[in-house]
């Protein structure tokens, strides 16, 4: 009862932890008691290796860190600077950008003639360049062959149907075979002497 009560007081003070599932935080992970036997094992052995050999296997010789301190200095003694250099540096830096090369200029133009010469070039290929493009810019006129002959392949194959069964045409059947008749009319008339007749 007394343990009812307590539980109660905290789930008014703290809802929202009261509200939370109930479980367990901790978690086994899979196969853990299968494996823990070799583990033990395993653990229990390398234990034995380290009883067994106590040295870490490095050894240092007998006053090394004794004489550390001079073989450091012996050798920091190879790496000298000059007497003076770095004073003297900030002078040798200045002096070599200072010394720098002037820039040669060269002239474009040497004389008169090259200018006009130029400038006459210039003109000449604007004027050209105007001239082919004013004639380039309207299309060619057709001679009249070219326009009755277009007019004929723009005609539709219905219209001309239409039109002679408007005027009720016949067509006769003479007298010369039509293969002889195709190469008279194409060997003595033109296109245009054709659709001109139409």
């Amino acid at each position: 009862m007394k343990n009812d009560l307590e539980n109660s007081e905290w789930m008014n003070e703290a809802p929202h932890l009261a509200g939370l599932s109930v479980k367990h935080p901790f978690s086994i992970p899979e196969g853990y008691f299968e494996g823990l036997p070799s583990d033990i094992h395993e653990a229990i052995f390398l234990d034995g290796l380290k009883t067994d050999s106590p040295t870490s296997g490095f050894k240092t010789p007998e006053g090394y860190f004794d004489s550390l301190s001079t073989k450091i200095q012996a050798e920091v003694v190879g790496y000298t600077v000059p007497q003076d250099y770095f004073q003297q540096l900030q002078q040798k830096i200045a002096a070599k950008t200072t010394n720098e090369k002037v820039a040669k200029t060269i002239r474009l133009w040497h004389s008169k003639a090259l200018k006009y010469a130029s400038a006459a070039c210039f003109v000449l290929i604007s004027g050209l360049g105007v001239y082919f493009y004013q004639n380039n810019n309207h299309p060619p006129m057709l001679s009249a062959d070219a326009a009755t002959e277009q007019m004929l392949f723009d005609i539709d194959e219905n219209t001309i149907i239409d039109h002679i069964q408007a005027n009720s045409l016949s067509q006769e059947h003479p007298s010369v075979p039509e293969a002889d008749l195709e190469n008279y009319i194409l060997s003595n008339y033109s296109q245009n002497d054709i659709a001109s007749d139409l």
